[in-house]
């Protein structure tokens, strides 16, 4: 899992990609789970998490720091609305989120992490002191993955839920999805909007140490499929580069 933008949050209704969990402070605690904090240990942290929750939807989405064509990103703004804001919702004053979940047979991306929860992991969840012993309505049997909001996407690559594309041109253009990639340390992409990576058919075979491979994002193993989100295939080139444009405004 690539972990979400902590200032989405707030607009969001409901946690985790699959959107199984209602949002609340009792949520994030699961994420503290380990065999040294037991039952009351996480329960006497709750005023703490209070604390945290109240910090993270208190977050504001970075805007993009360098020039826009403001032109241009008009121009993408009307395609964002016409081809992809009944899934991500809008933006600016009249800003939406639709919380939508999306089948995973249109979505199209890597499963592994939807079905890595089984339906009765889920109930486990929903009658758990996490979900207030099943007050807080908890899907079992999610059938896809909930479309993120997008305010800062520009700062959140590599993008979908396990990471696996590095720049949101190649959101855009799966065809141009590198299968072999490593991050680059000069930085940032403003071209494609993302993370500057050098791009490769295979890992290296002279890498052997574990640590050293895992700087290798390899698309064609378990869990890290870059496939999927075929939404923009019928655009053309230049609609995909005016909603390139306007994606750096929100």
């Amino acid at each position: 899992m690539d972990a979400p933008a902590w200032w989405n949050v707030k607009r969001r209704e409901r946690l985790y990609i699959d959107g199984f969990v209602k949002k609340s402070h009792r949520a994030l605690i699961p994420f503290v789970m380990d065999r040294r904090n037991d039952g009351p240990t996480m329960r006497g942290w709750e005023d703490k998490f209070k604390k945290v929750y109240k910090y993270i939807l208190s977050l504001d989405a970075p805007k993009y720091p360098n020039a826009i064509d403001q032109a241009l990103a008009k121009t993408g703004q009307g395609i964002f609305n016409e081809n992809c804001s009944s899934c991500h919702g809008t933006y600016g004053e009249d800003a939406s989120y639709p919380s939508r979940i999306v089948d995973i047979k249109k979505v199209k991306t890597d499963p592994i992490r939807l079905q890595a929860l089984t339906e009765y992991d889920r109930k486990i969840y929903r009658d758990s002191w996490f979900a207030r012993y099943g007050k807080d309505e908890t899907t079992v049997s999610p059938k896809g993955y909930q479309a993120p909001p997008l305010d800062g996407i520009w700062a959140t690559a590599p993008y979908f839920h396990n990471g696996s594309v590095p720049t949101l041109f190649g959101v855009l253009n799966p065809e141009q999805r590198p299968v072999v990639w490593k991050r680059d340390e000069n930085g940032y992409d403003k071209e494609h909007v993302g993370i500057k990576f050098t791009k490769m058919d295979k890992v290296p075979g002279e890498i052997r140490r574990a640590d050293e491979r895992r700087a290798y994002f390899d698309s064609r193993k378990r869990g890290k499929s870059n496939a999927g989100h075929p939404f923009a295939d019928s655009l053309g080139d230049t609609e995909k580069k005016a909603l390139l444009e306007y994606l750096k405004t929100l």
